[in-house]
């Protein structure tokens, strides 16, 4: 497994696709930093560096959503190119692939949210204001991370058993999308067209938890919640996409 994981990420590092998706964001990161700026140097007094870092928990849905683009990185369209035939002719165990793309993309996942999460923070941390609320404004960053991790690593398991299980690239992206996101608006509307129970499932989805996130500010009773349905959606995707993967054929 550690050759197999060190020839998987030696790839994934060699693709422009990262390095470019990484670009983007940070670039995009550099303009909130300097929007912050912008209205604190013109005399918003409001605007420091807590309130900048404090938007950070609202935006953790994104990292949900990243988990395509990861999971995306390290299939890298192996049915179009057919390398996923070629690893499986090889001999090599269709457990040790499936689990090996997995860790790959969930380690640049991490890496990329460490990056982002880092820049961010250190760029408010030069150009705004410090008004004595600085470790106040970091602990609320940490403890949303703490929640959304188990989240995002059931998303990078629904992503990339979407992956394995559509051959087209495009469409597993859309299936993931359908997935996280469009799943929960399906189960509010039966909620209120058909059985609350609808409703109630809902509250248990990755992408509502992480919305509901800031509003359950240091209740570590809602982290043990977010830690419970993360693990468990990465391991019912991840054991679902192996049992299929193992009874796929690959063609």
């Amino acid at each position: 497994m550690r050759n197999y994981l060190a020839a998987e990420c030696y790839k994934v590092v060699r693709r422009k696709y990262l390095y470019i998706a990484l670009f983007v964001v940070l670039a995009l990161e550099g303009l909130m930093v300097w929007g912050c700026w912008f209205t604190s140097s013109n005399g918003n007094p409001n605007m420091d560096f807590y309130a900048a870092v404090t938007t950070i928990p609202l935006m953790l849905s994104v990292g949900l959503y990243a988990t395509i683009l990861t999971g995306d990185l390290a299939f890298s369209e192996q049915y179009k190119h057919n390398t996923l035939k070629n690893e499986v002719a090889y001999g090599l165990p269709r457990a040790r692939i499936y689990l090996g793309k997995l860790l790959v993309a969930t380690l640049v996942a991490l890496l990329a949210a460490v990056i982002m999460v880092g820049v961010y923070i250190a760029g408010c941390w030069i150009l705004l204001p410090h008004t004595g609320m600085e470790q106040a404004g970091l602990d609320l960053v940490w403890f949303a991370l703490a929640g959304a991790f188990p989240l995002w690593l059931g998303g990078q398991a629904v992503a990339m058993a979407s992956y394995f299980l559509v051959r087209n690239t495009t469409v597993a992206a859309f299936v993931s999308v359908g997935l996280l996101g469009v799943l929960p608006a399906v189960f509010q509307a039966c909620g209120l067209l058909i059985h609350p129970m609808f409703e109630m499932i809902r509250q248990f989805m990755p992408a509502v938890m992480l919305e509901m996130l800031p509003n359950y500010a240091f209740q570590w009773d809602y982290i043990g919640r977010c830690w419970v349905v993360g693990l468990a959606v990465l391991a019912g995707a991840t054991l679902v996409g192996l049992v299929a993967f193992r009874n796929k054929e690959i063609r």
